[in-house]
C-alpha cells in the first residue's frame, strides 16, 4: 500500500511540475517585424503619484513594443505621468500617435544614467518608476510594486521579477557575497525561493520603483560616476540602504520580460566590440563601487545566497513545520498561527513554512503568505525533496517551530539532522490527548477515542521533553503540562484578538435578531451542535419560537441528520462580519475539548455577546455575568439564551465589556511572549 501511494505521488508530482514548466510567461515579439502603429491615449495626470521614466536610444520597434505593453497594463489605481527620453537617437523616431506622453529630446547622447537623472529632476510624481525600453511589463506590474511600499516597513526601493523572452528566470533581486562576489540565481521562475517578497541587496534599474525625495527633501539621483552601466543600480540601492537606512525589496508579483541580449546604445554596433567594452567597464566600475562602499562590503561574510539572505535579516530566521498551509480564514488555530507569523515578521525575522507533498495549484493560501514575505515550500523539482530543500537553505536557522503534535512527530528527526543552530519550539495548539480524554467521558465504549488518546499522549509528552520550548494555549493548559516537563520551558501563547469594528458602527439591540453558531467538522463542534439542537433549543423555542440559529462553517459536510426550519446551515462563509453584526448573540455549547476557543474571541472582536459552557470559557479569564453568560446544563443554558435575548441592559453590559474580554489576547501580549523565546 505504501509503495502504491509513493508511485501515485511521484506521478502526480511529475505531472504538476510539468504544468509549472509550461506555464511560463514568454514574449512573442520579433524586432524584425514592424510594430503596428495605432493611436493610443495614455490617461496621464498633471499631479501624478508616480512618474514613469523610459530613456531610449534608437531601437524604435522595442520602444513601440514597450509603450504598447505599458498602455495595456499600467492600470488605473495610481495616477501617473510618462516621461520618454530620446537620448539623441540617430533613427527617425515618430511618436506622434501616442498621446499623453511627455517627450524629452537630448541635444546630445548623454547615456542611460544621465538621462534617468534628468528625467527624475523633471518629474512631478512622489514616486519614480524606472523602466528600460527593451521590456514588456505584465499585468498589475505597477500595483504590485506599490503593494510592497504600502504593506512593508521602511522600504527604499522595489524591483520586479525579470524574465527572459523564453520564459526563463533572468533575475529575482540580487545579493553580494563575501569579497564583493556577485551571484545570480540559476533557479527556475516557478521555484519557491524566488516567489515571495523578500529583502535583497539591490534590484536592477530595468524595473525599479522608489521615492523621488529622501526624508530630508533631497532628490534621489543615481551616481553618475557609474555612467556607462554596471553597478549604477547596486550603488543607488546601497545609497538608500546604507545612507538612508532603507530596505530594498524584490517582489515576484510584478513581472517584466526583458530583452537581455539588447543593451542601451549597442543596437547597431559590433557585438564582439561591445562585449569587450562592457568587460572593461565592468572592471572599472567594480573598483569604483568597492572604493565607495568598502566598509559595507567588508561586513558581508556570506559565501552563498542563503546565508546572505540570513544576513539581510540580521541573522534572524524561523522555520514553521506544519501539516497544512494555514487556512487563516477557516479556523481559529490557523488564524492564530498567521498572527504569530506576522508578529515574527514585525520583529524582523525571515520566515519559511515547510510541509512536504504540497502543490502550488492545490493550495489557496501559498500566495497569501508569499505576499506577507514568507518563503513557502511546494513541490517544484522532480529530484528535490523537502529534506534536500531544508539542508540547502536553512542551516543557519535560529528557530524551528512545530505547529501541533503531528508536525513535531513528522519533522522532528529531519529538523534535528539539519538545523543544528535552531531552538526547537513545540506549539501544542491545544492539548490533544486532554481533548480525547474528555471525549471518552461522553462515549466510554469508543475504542477509537481511546486509541487517539493514547497516541497523542505519547507524542505530546515525548515532544514536551525534546523541545526547548513548549507552547500551551492557555495558563490552564500550562499548569496541566507542568507535571510532564520542566515548567521553565512552558510559555503560554493564546489566540490573538483585537477589536475589528467600532462600537458605534454596530447594530442596536432592537435591530438584531437570531443566534449565531460557528463550528468546523472538529468532533467537539459536532457534539455541541447536536447538544444545541436536541437539548437546548427546544427549551428556548417554548419562549422564543421564531428565533433561528445561523450555523457557519463546514459542519454541514458531516451533519446530515439535523433538519429544522429554524436551523440554517450557511456552510463556509468567506466574509462572516455581517453575521457578527446582525445576530443578537452567539452560542458555544461545547461539552468537551481543549484549548482556547477562537470563535468566542471573534465574537468579542465585533461586540457580540456570548452564551457558553465552562469548556468554552476555559483559558479565557472570563467572569460569568460580566464578560459572558456561562452555563453547562441544557436547562440553564437555554434560560441564559432567553434572558440575554430579551434583557437589553444585560445585553449592553456584556457588549460593553467586549474590549476587556480581549485584553489577554492582544498583539502586544503575543510579542511579549515571543521575546521570551528569541
Amino acid at each position: 500500500m505504501d509503495l502504491f501511494k509513493e508511485i501515485k505521488f511521484y506521478l502526480k508530482k511529475n505531472r504538476l511540475i510539468r504544468k509549472l514548466q509550461i506555464k511560463k510567461v514568454i514574449s512573442t515579439f520579433n524586432e524584425k517585424n514592424n510594430i503596428l502603429q495605432k493611436e493610443l491615449f495614455f490617461n496621464t495626470s498633471a499631479t501624478p503619484k508616480v512618474s514613469i521614466i523610459i530613456p531610449f536610444y534608437n531601437q524604435l520597434n522595442f520602444t513601440y513594443n514597450c509603450l504598447n505593453y505599458l498602455y495595456k497594463h499600467v492600470g488605473t489605481k495610481y495616477e501617473y505621468e510618462i516621461i520618454l527620453i530620446d537620448d539623441n537617437s540617430t533613427d527617425n523616431i515618430d511618436l506622434s500617435f501616442y498621446e499623453g506622453i511627455r517627450l524629452i529630446k537630448n541635444i546630445e547622447n548623454i547615456g542611460f544614467l544621465k538621462s534617468i537623472n534628468e528625467g527624475i529632476k523633471e518629474s512631478a510624481g512622489e514616486f519614480i518608476y524606472i523602466l528600460q525600453s527593451n521590456t514588456e511589463v505584465q499585468s498589475e506590474f505597477l500595483d504590485e510594486l506599490f503593494f510592497v511600499f504600502n504593506n512593508f516597513s521602511n522600504v527604499g526601493a522595489v524591483g520586479s521579477k525579470l524574465i527572459n523572452t523564453n520564459g526563463a528566470l533572468q533575475e529575482a533581486g540580487s545579493v553580494f557575497l563575501k569579497n564583493c562576489n556577485q551571484i545570480f540565481t540559476n533557479k527556475e521562475s516557478f521555484y519557491p525561493e524566488v516567489n515571495y517578497i523578500k529583502k535583497v541587496d539591490y534590484c536592477t534599474s530595468i524595473s525599479l520603483l522608489f521615492k523621488k525625495y529622501d526624508v530630508d527633501g533631497n532628490i534621489n539621483l543615481f551616481d553618475e560616476q557609474f555612467t556607462n552601466t554596471h553597478f549604477e543600480d547596486a550603488d543607488f540601492c546601497f545609497q538608500l540602504k546604507h545612507l538612508q537606512n532603507k530596505n530594498i525589496y524584490y517582489t515576484p508579483f510584478s513581472e517584466v520580460i526583458h530583452f537581455k541580449e539588447l543593451t542601451y546604445n549597442n543596437h547597431k554596433n559590433n557585438i564582439y566590440v561591445e562585449n569587450k567594452k562592457s568587460e572593461i567597464l565592468f572592471k572599472v566600475n567594480l573598483q569604483k563601487f568597492k572604493k565607495k562602499w568598502q566598509s559595507q562590503l567588508d561586513a558581508i561574510q556570506a559565501t552563498n545566497i542563503e546565508t546572505r539572505l540570513e544576513e539581510l535579516y540580521n541573522n534572524k530566521s524561523i522555520v514553521f513545520f506544519v501539516g497544512i498551509i494555514p487556512p487563516y480564514d477557516k479556523d481559529s488555530g490557523s488564524n492564530r498561527l498567521k498572527e504569530i507569523i506576522q508578529a515574527f515578521i514585525n520583529l524582523g525575522y525571515h520566515i519559511s513554512i515547510l510541509k512536504e507533498k504540497t502543490f502550488l495549484e492545490e493550495s489557496d493560501y501559498i500566495n497569501y503568505y508569499q505576499r506577507l514575505g514568507v518563503n513557502v515550500f511546494y513541490e517544484h523539482n522532480k529530484t528535490i525533496k523537502l529534506k534536500n530543500y531544508l539542508s540547502n537553505n536553512f542551516c543557519e536557522t535560529n528557530i524551528a517551530w512545530f505547529y501541533n503534535p503531528d508536525s513535531f512527530s513528522n519533522y522532528y528527526a529531519l529538523a534535528k539532522m539539519h538545523l543544528h543552530k535552531a531552538k526547537f519550539v513545540f506549539d501544542m495548539v491545544d492539548i490533544h490527548h486532554l481533548r480525547y480524554k474528555r471525549a471518552i467521558e461522553f462515549d466510554l465504549k469508543n475504542k477509537k477515542l481511546e486509541a487517539e488518546f493514547l497516541k497523542y499522549k505519547k507524542i505530546e509528552l515525548d515532544a514536551a521533553q525534546k523541545a526547548d520550548f513548549v507552547i500551551p494555549i492557555s495558563d490552564f493548559e500550562k499548569k496541566y503540562m507542568q507535571q510532564f516537563c520542566n515548567p521553565q520551558k512552558l510559555i503560554t501563547i493564546s489566540n490573538i484578538h483585537y477589536i475589528k469594528t467600532k462600537l458605534c458602527n454596530t447594530l442596536s439591540f432592537e435591530e438584531r435578531k437570531d443566534i449565531l453558531f460557528i463550528g468546523s467538522t472538529h468532533a467537539p463542534n459536532l457534539d455541541a451542535l447536536h447538544f444545541l439542537h436536541k437539548d437546548i433549543m427546544p427549551l428556548v423555542w417554548k419562549t422564543l419560537p421564531n428565533v433561528k440559529v445561523n450555523i457557519i462553517g463546514n459542519v454541514s459536510e458531516i451533519i446530515k441528520n439535523i433538519e429544522h426550519p429554524n436551523f440554517i446551515f450557511h456552510g463556509f462563509v468567506e466574509n462572516i462580519n455581517p453575521f457578527f453584526i446582525s445576530n443578537k448573540l452567539m452560542v458555544a455549547p461545547l461539552r468537551y475539548g481543549a484549548g482556547v476557543k477562537g470563535k468566542i474571541g471573534q465574537a468579542f472582536e465585533y461586540y457580540l455577546p456570548v452564551v457558553m459552557t465552562s469548556i468554552g470559557a476555559e483559558g479565557m479569564q472570563l467572569v460569568n455575568g460580566e464578560n459572558a453568560l456561562i452555563n453547562d446544563e441544557a436547562e440553564s443554558f437555554a434560560k441564559a439564551i432567553i434572558n440575554l435575548y430579551s434583557n437589553k441592559p444585560l445585553w449592553i453590559k456584556l457588549q460593553s465589556n467586549s474590549e476587556k474580554s480581549l485584553l489577554p489576547f492582544s498583539k502586544e501580549k503575543l510579542e511579549e511572549q515571543l521575546l521570551k523565546i528569541i
